[in-house]
């Protein structure tokens, strides 16, 4: 649907979401770490997705295929939940004994991808099984849910931001 965070070389973070009225507005959320200054792990936020919502978004096309670094392809038929929940971190190459350490282990029959032809790598989780979900869509808002302290989206004393797009 045209939204994205993009986390730029620098340390600049932007975030790019289409309004109502279906314009893009860019919104600049701050300066974090370089990115070849980064150490260690960082977790860059987690997604909530309908699927239904998610496979009706065009495929790349040639141009993008072509600019893209690396691609990984899901199979979103491999999860039965309607709902897909994408968890985003940053490792510190050769470090992947930080997110396998006890207590970050991610949820029951999660998927964990790491993009290591970049650096930092970017770890994916994902989460879409009804008894491994952070975020769940309820009629009037939604649910979370705390794992431990890398797969929470309840801990105390954190701030969250949340985008919710309506039916076009």
């Amino acid at each position: 649907m045209g939204s994205h965070t993009s986390y730029h070389r620098d340390g600049r973070i932007f975030r790019t979401s289409p309004t109502p009225n279906f314009q893009t507005r860019k919104e600049y959320l701050g300066k974090y770490l370089p990115l070849d200054d980064f150490k260690e792990w960082y977790q860059l936020g987690t997604s909530m997705m309908l699927k239904s919502e998610l496979m009706r978004n065009p495929c790349f096309m040639k141009r993008d295929r072509k600019k893209a670094l690396t691609l990984q392809e899901i199979d979103l038929e491999a999860y039965p939940s309607e709902v897909i929940n994408i968890v985003v971190e940053f490792l510190e190459p050769g470090k992947s004994e930080l997110i396998t350490s006890e207590g970050l282990a991610p949820p029951p029959d999660a998927t964990l991808l790491v993009v290591n032809s970049i650096q930092p790598w970017i770890v994916l989780t994902i989460l879409g099984h009804e008894h491994n979900l952070l975020i769940k869509p309820k009629e009037d808002g939604f649910i979370v849910h705390h794992f431990n302290t890398r797969y929470s989206a309840n801990l105390p004393g954190v701030k969250y931001r949340y985008e919710a797009y309506g039916q076009a």
